[in-house]
């Protein structure tokens, strides 16, 4: 696949019209020069809410965006319109992300695809082989390091403004009652993220993978984890877990490799409102000061931020203005500012270092499950083959 020139007008396929396919559009409407070409998903429901989306954020050009039921009625049936679409978004359940990226992937397309990479280990090295072989490119969307909270925080730490990093910790909360991104579905239920042959499990390899992506992008390497992992809330449906918390031992890039310990915590609430909002998602202590990430990050109306406690600032330091919107929000533009870089170099090294990071992000997860089996540490598996 040729590369695409610096001002080519990028054709896009999205595969899944879920909720999360509505920020990831409201961020393509920022980056610009990007038009959406087809729309596949079997619900039409979900179809018209995504088209009036990406025409609010003028996404389609003059003829009418191609509508499918699947990749392959697209590819299959209208190749003119499949000719167009350089890249092909998936945003599907975990368990169909092997067979689909593969699809789009044997057809010559350059892939964005939604985390997790997969839902096991297994089908994470079958996927990272198939796209080493492919002509276009594998991407995994995951936006938790282009937050610019974990950015800033990343430049503090490595600038020495807290000194030597001492620990870590995070803290996930995820309410069914309000969140602004995954709430209850129109039958009062979770859908297919209830089950764990289609999930792979509950919170920790759900929304719980952004929430430890920033302490492996902060810290280092996990090398090892213990944790537990309960169902707490047996009203939302899920056959996985609702709660969990971990320790992870991880190598301190920052410190010759020494070894730190970081906490991470993650609880999917029914009934609760986003009570975290009061809370920070992310602790960082140092010898000389400590970095608070404020959990206002999920706020539509504003919100996120960094806050840095040192001997100059007792009592705080807010490095974003107050009140400003965006937070966890402009993680997606970063994402794809950054996607649509890559594809414009045709940097194949950077693509298959976002598969791997994603890989091991399951690694992480597949390791809590396991210690919360065997009531032990037990090592984080990555690859890189």
């Amino acid at each position: 696949m040729a590369t695409l020139a610096e001002n080519e007008e990028i054709g896009l396929a999205i595969v899944g019209c879920g909720q999360i396919v509505t920020h990831h559009c409201k961020a393509l409407g920022a980056v610009g020069n990007i038009r959406i070409k087809a729309l596949c998903d079997p619900s039409q429901k979900r179809r018209d809410i995504i088209r009036q989306i990406c025409q609010d954020e003028n996404l389609l050009s003059n003829e009418a965006v191609q509508e499918c039921n699947s990749l392959e009625h697209l590819l299959k049936n209208y190749q003119e319109i499949s000719d167009q679409c350089q890249v092909v978004f998936i945003a599907v359940p975990h368990d169909l992300h092997v067979s689909i990226a593969t699809t789009a992937l044997d057809a010559g397309k350059h892939v964005v695809l939604e985390k997790p990479l997969a839902p096991s280990l297994k089908s994470c090295h079958e996927l990272q082989k198939t796209s080493l072989k492919s002509q276009g490119m594998l991407i995994v969307a995951e936006q938790s390091p282009y937050w610019q909270e974990i950015k800033k925080a990343k430049e503090c730490i490595e600038m020495g403004k807290i000194g030597d990093l001492v620990s870590a910790a995070s803290y996930y909360y995820e309410s069914m009652r309000d969140n602004v991104t995954s709430g209850l579905d129109a039958d009062g239920g979770l859908g297919w993220r209830c089950s764990l042959d289609r999930c792979g499990g509950g919170i920790v390899i759900d929304g719980g993978l952004h929430w430890m992506r920033p302490l492996r992008e902060l810290c280092g390497d996990v090398l090892s984890v213990v944790g537990v992992t309960q169902n707490c809330e047996p009203g939302l449906g899920l056959e996985g877990e609702t709660l969990a918390h971990a320790l992870f031992k991880i190598r301190n890039k920052h410190a010759d490799g020494k070894e730190l310990l970081a906490t991470f915590s993650a609880n999917m609430m029914h009934t609760a409102p986003m009570c975290h909002d009061d809370a920070p998602y992310f602790r960082l202590t140092g010898t000389k000061g400590e970095i608070i990430v404020p959990g206002t990050g999920l706020n539509p109306d504003g919100g996120g931020g960094l806050r840095i406690y040192d001997d100059e600032n007792p009592k705080g330091k807010d490095l974003f203005p107050k009140g400003r919107q965006g937070g966890f929000f402009l993680g997606f533009q970063g994402l794809w500012h950054s996607v649509i870089k890559n594809l414009r170099k045709n940097d194949r090294a950077k693509a298959q270092r976002s598969v791997r990071d994603a890989a091991a992000d399951v690694a992480l997860a597949m390791a809590i499950y396991k210690s919360s089996k065997s009531g032990q540490w037990e090592k984080c598996e990555l690859f890189d083959n």
